[in-house]
């Protein structure tokens, strides 16, 4: 699938096993074991990008990647292990990163745990 920067920066990509990709904003070519990763450092997939250009999939980026963050947080609620959350009752940090395959904030971490738990 190919993606795109959503800037005129081009938008790198690292993963933990040491693989390296650089998304432009003419669009690259992505292996699968980046799409993940693409999409939480900002890329646009072109399946997002729909027929007026990246305008419309940069107000759609967000929704994904929160929805992917929610979605995780949801899956932990559900589970049993104790260990997925902390002592203060939030989500465990590097759990929940573990879990989605992208890195968050604490902040963003906790505001969608927010959602979450006042939405069920």
């Amino acid at each position: 699938m190919k993606f795109y920067s959503p800037s005129a920066s081009p938008l790198h990509v690292g993963l933990t096993t040491g693989h390296m990709a650089v998304i432009t904003s003419d669009g690259v070519e992505l292996d699968p074991m980046f799409h993940r990763e693409a999409v939480a450092k900002g890329a646009i997939p072109e399946t997002l990008r729909g027929a007026e250009g990246a305008s419309d999939a940069v107000s759609a980026k967000p929704v994904v990647r929160d929805d992917e963050i929610r979605a995780a947080i949801m899956a932990m609620l559900d589970g049993d292990d104790e260990d997925d959350f902390n002592e203060d009752g939030k989500p465990n940090l590097n759990r929940l990163k573990a879990r989605l395959g992208f890195s968050i904030s604490r902040e963003e971490a906790d505001a969608a745990f927010e959602a979450v738990t006042k939405a069920g």
